[in-house]
């Protein structure tokens, strides 16, 4: 009779991870989702025993990157920095190859309103002379931004429609190349996260910021509600997810991991310099703002 000893054969995921985690960036190296991704990607050895490598996978405003992530091995091993609305609006509106449902969210770690600008050589000085403008030429003024149906370009609708112009879209494969043409004067504005136009320092003029109240890292910078347009909110949320049917245990594992990572007052303060604002939820909290957020934007759209 043969008898077969296995030993340390399991596939058990309680050790994991045993080597490095990819983390697709589906946008282009320099923009606010990558800029954040590499801070992050800093802090990971310290609570994983491994590296976090960045993989840039730009293309389609999020969409080329997002579609391959929908077939990787769901074995935690590949995650994804995911931006909101961009998960969610894009399949409603578009064929992709994924779903909100692909997503398996571990934490959200970022908040990033929308900011319009245009160069400190333009002659629109504020955003009341952008919208008379665009009133007066409708569709003669370009602005750019990171993708169909991203953060940005609700913004830009949003915008739009408040003030009842038509202004003459323009989709980059990412926020760099769009704050590219924009000082290269490609574009007439551009519809860019606070943490982007943050790092363009004087180069630009910043017209209104698409939120509530004045933003902490920004309060020099008016809300287009103060302005007058109440309806134009939008800011990009960012966070780690995981294939849909990774193991459970790998998830808590992710999860608690960069729970500690995102609390971290370094990781903290090192974003507050790059002009990023935390979200900080966890993975609950984060899968009921994906809810609410499905809803709200089922409804826009």
């Amino acid at each position: 009779m043969l008898y077969i000893l296995i030993i340390g054969c399991s596939t058990s995921s309680d050790d994991f991870p045993r080597k490095s985690i990819q983390l697709y960036v589906v946008f282009s190296p320099g923009g606010g989702t990558d800029t954040q991704a590499r801070i992050i990607s800093k802090y990971a050895n310290r609570y994983f025993d491994e590296e976090l490598v960045i993989v840039n996978k730009s293309g389609g405003g999020g969409q080329v990157g997002w579609n391959e992530f929908s077939k990787v091995k769901p074995d935690g091993y590949i995650l994804t920095a995911y931006n909101l609305p961009h998960i969610i609006t894009q399949p409603l509106v578009g064929s992709t190859s994924f779903s909100i449902d692909t997503f398996e969210p571990i934490v959200n770690w970022g908040g990033d309103p929308t900011v319009f600008a245009v160069s400190s050589e333009s002659d629109i000085k504020t955003l009341n002379d952008l919208i008379t403008k665009a009133k007066q030429n409708p569709a003669s003024i370009t602005i750019g931004h990171s993708g169909k149906y991203v953060g940005q370009h609700l913004a830009v609708l949003q915008l739009e429609k408040a003030a009842g112009i038509e202004l003459e879209d323009v989709s980059f494969q990412g926020s760099a190349e769009a704050y590219s043409a924009l000082l290269g004067n490609h574009i007439d504005v551009v519809a860019g996260n606070l943490s982007g136009i943050t790092r363009l320092d004087t180069d630009v003029r910043r017209l209104g910021i698409a939120t509530e109240d004045r933003h902490l890292l920004a309060p020099d910078i008016p809300t287009v509600a103060e302005l007058g347009y109440p309806d134009v909110i939008m800011s990009t949320d960012r966070g780690i997810a995981a294939r849909k049917g990774t193991p459970k245990e790998v998830i808590e594992t992710l999860e608690e991991g960069f729970l500690k990572l995102i609390n971290d007052e370094e990781f903290i303060k090192e974003m507050e310099q790059a002009g990023a604002g935390t979200l900080l939820m966890n993975r609950e909290e984060t899968l009921k703002e994906i809810e609410k957020r499905k809803k709200e934007y089922e409804r826009l759209l």
